[in-house]
């Protein structure tokens, strides 16, 4: 029989996602501690069709618990009756390959829908944003954004649901017994069903869209059309060369961390996975400060329009400083901040409006020559870092 009409606060299950932009500014946090509350021991060996990111400030037991139908972990658990989910979260606990970016970005590549229990402590948690937006911006997985909690959630991903244009499913309200969450949860796994049926077909249809490709055994068996493995690794060759583009390289120029959160510029010289940072040479000859965390490394070019929203994390000039004799040439100085507000210019340009993400408090020097503690510029004097994930997908085969 049809199932009942869905309870009162819940959508029915979302249509087809639109098109994903290639990528958006991360905003990256500190690795996981290992003695927040888990679920679901995650064997590697199992081939998982969906990827659920939570807060693990919503599971009970955490500060932010909304009760056992809004529980990530009890979601969770139901879910995996019907499907073979990776359940993530920031605090799975230490990381079998001794990589914590590295184990969640193998999964993340390998699901069919990401699914993101959203409430405002999710939208607010630096490595849930990471998660986010390396699944939807820059893998470009079909994401279904599921609210379970009350309460604004951050600008940052509501753009990211903006840009996606699917209806997140609704399950923030409050639930009367065990038969109406039973419902909801019902209606969630037949929407996240689709989802997985969309892949297939979208796959499926690109494979066949390959047919007439005549490349010999780079593409198919001789002259044959190529198989659905084969279709499926050119995709992934196309979102790994897009991701490389967006991750510092041997060579290029940077805007990098050097301390108290002065940002100057540089050339990279090596990526050392072991501790996840750079090592660089600094423009001004300078020999300190020359091993920042990549999250504190930016490439120096302007960035896309989709990359630079409200809430995006951004380096901006602002001030200059003065060489030293026999040390150091001058330069521009470059800080971190927030974009707060954005207006639409010629050339497909934003004028962007923000603040200071770091101040005196932080240890931050604030009292050189033009410090302000708000910033007025163009898009394209601003840089962006990437996210940690994509760093990882990068040097993957190091």
């Amino acid at each position: 029989p049809p199932p009942p009409p869905p309870p009162s606060g819940a959508s029915a299950p979302p249509g087809p996602s639109a098109g994903l932009p290639p990528s958006a500014p991360p905003h990256p946090d500190s690795h996981p501690d290992s003695s927040c509350p888990t679920v679901i021991f995650q064997d590697p060996t199992l081939d998982h069709d969906i990827y659920i990111s939570y807060c693990p400030d919503n599971c009970k037991g955490g500060s932010a618990f909304k009760g056992p139908y809004h529980d990530p972990n009890q979601i969770a658990a139901v879910l995996s009756k019907t499907f073979k989910p990776w359940v993530a979260s920031v605090c799975l606990g230490p990381s079998p390959s001794g990589d914590f970016y590295e184990d969640r970005a193998l999964h993340l590549k390998k699901v069919k829908v990401f699914v993101a229990l959203i409430s405002p402590e999710y939208s607010n948690n630096d490595q849930c944003k990471m998660e986010y937006q390396f699944a939807l911006l820059s893998l470009k997985k079909p994401v279904l954004p599921v609210i379970i909690g009350p309460g604004k959630i951050s600008d940052t991903i509501e753009s990211y649901i903006e840009q996606d244009g699917r209806i997140p499913f609704k399950m923030d309200t409050p639930v009367s017994g065990e038969s109406e969450f039973s419902t909801r949860m019902e209606y969630l796994a037949d929407a996240i069903k689709k989802m997985i049926t969309t892949v297939n077909t979208e796959r499926e249809t690109q494979r066949l869209q390959l047919l007439n490709i005549q490349e010999g055994p780079q593409v198919g068996v001789g002259n044959g059309p190529p198989s659905y493995d084969q279709a499926l690794a050119l995709e992934q060759a196309r979102v790994g060369q897009d991701i490389r583009e967006r991750v510092p390289q041997v060579g290029d120029h940077v805007i990098a961390h050097w301390q108290k959160h002065s940002y100057f510029t540089a050339t990279i010289v090596k990526f050392i996975k072991s501790s996840m940072k750079f090592e660089i040479r600094w423009d001004d000859q300078d020999e300190s400060g020359r091993f920042p965390d990549v999250t504190m490394v930016a490439l120096d070019k302007v960035p896309e329009r989709w990359e630079v929203s409200v809430g995006s994390r951004v380096f901006f000039p602002q001030g200059h400083y003065c060489g030293q004799a026999g040390v150091r040439t001058g330069g521009m100085r470059y800080h971190e901040g927030i974009v707060t507000k954005t207006e639409p210019c010629s050339g497909n340009r934003l004028r962007c409006h923000g603040h200071h993400l770091k101040g005196g408090a932080d240890d931050k020097w604030v009292t050189y020559k033009d410090y302000s503690f708000t910033f007025c510029c163009m898009s394209d004097d601003l840089r962006v870092a990437p996210n940690p994930y994509n760093v990882t997908h990068a040097y993957s085969n190091m």
